[in-house]
């Protein structure tokens, strides 16, 4: 990740290394009123002649603090001086987190990206653009690992994937766009300069400085530790989560021709021959199990290897609405409706 870039050249770096904006794209651009997002939407400005891009802006007032209304009215204002159309949602996050026994980041997270690519598929976009940096990625990456995550955790914050695999909503599910994130190379101190040369305004969500939020903690008191110890420190945690990636997609490959070999898939059900099973590595067969099976966690992959290993049967429940069985040398997994209805996700 080069300093000497300026942030309109890293941004564009970023979007031709990565293949995010093909020419004639059509763009939602999410938009909280951050700096890192109303400096996400002057990029795409500044390159949309060239790129011959379509733009549209999403906002979502999620009703949590007062200043949301100004945030608001802040982006329509800056919409209506740009030019840009914009469709604003509006969710009840605190009640979405409580009827689904959520925490308020999570539940904000879901009800974002379900409205976000509902109005992307109506508005028939190629991408949705999110306004990521270098220092969410380092975030991201610290939160994982205290959670005891493994390499594809540590890896961070994919540069891009598709949409409709974040919630529950299987009507937004397979709309054919992906998410980008143009940003995902530059530091957050690089965007509020760019911003102020450029005499652009933004606003300030006050939250941010709540240490009751974990990622608010990690950024004020973990992260300025870690600059202290290399200024670079950013920079390098990107530069790490790409290694990781890249050698993620490499395994992902092995394991996809490997769940070909050993596993069998029919409606609600997942068979593993155990014997070919056995004859994988342990990191491809999680690797294996997650593809097979996305609904389990690290702690039912953990309780499947150890079930292949017993000499005798049995049964095993590996999460709510997944079981496992023995049953002459395969391992059978029934799924209930509920996970197949969510699109492989657990229920909450």
């Amino acid at each position: 990740m080069s300093k000497r870039l300026s942030v309109l050249g890293r941004f564009t770096e970023t979007v031709r290394e990565y293949g995010l904006l093909p020419e004639g794209s059509r763009v939602l651009v999410a938009v909280s009123g951050g700096a890192d997002s109303v400096c996400l939407l002057d990029l795409l400005r500044l390159v949309q002649p060239r790129l011959k891009l379509r733009l549209a802006a999403f906002h979502l007032n999620h009703g949590l603090r007062e200043s949301a209304a100004r945030d608001e009215r802040f982006v329509r204002t800056l919409c209506r001086e740009w030019r840009v159309e914009l469709v604003v949602a509006r969710a009840d996050v605190a009640g979405y987190a409580k009827r689904h026994r959520l925490g308020i980041e999570e539940a904000g997270r879901e009800l974002r990206y379900r409205h976000m690519e509902r109005v992307a598929q109506k508005l028939e976009c190629d991408v949705i653009a999110l306004g990521h940096t270098a220092n969410d990625n380092l975030e991201t990456m610290l939160l994982n690992l205290v959670r005891g995550a493994g390499p594809r955790g540590l890896s961070g914050i994919a540069v891009q994937r598709p949409w409709g695999i974040n919630h529950k909503d299987t009507k937004a599910q397979g709309a054919g766009g992906r998410l980008i994130r143009p940003l995902i190379d530059i530091e957050r101190g690089q965007i509020e300069h760019h911003l102020r040369a450029r005499g652009i305004e933004w606003v300030e969500d006050e939250s941010n400085a709540d240490p009751k939020y974990r990622r608010n903690l990690l950024r004020r008191e973990v992260v300025p530790v870690l600059a202290r110890l290399s200024e670079a420190a950013v920079a390098n945690a990107r530069r790490a989560a790409q290694l990781l990636a890249e050698e993620g997609e490499f395994l992902d490959g092995l394991a996809e021709a490997a769940a070909r070999d050993v596993a069998i898939l029919s409606p609600g059900r997942v068979r593993i021959d155990i014997l070919k099973f056995k004859n994988y590595n342990n990191i491809l067969k999680r690797r294996i199990l997650k593809r097979v099976l996305p609904e389990l966690d690290s702690q039912a992959v953990e309780g499947v290897l150890e079930f292949c290993n017993r000499d005798t049967g049995g049964r095993l429940t590996l999460t709510r609405g997944v079981r496992a069985h023995r049953h002459r040398g395969m391992i059978e997994f029934e799924r209930s409706k509920e996970i197949l209805d969510n699109g492989g996700q657990a229920p909450t």
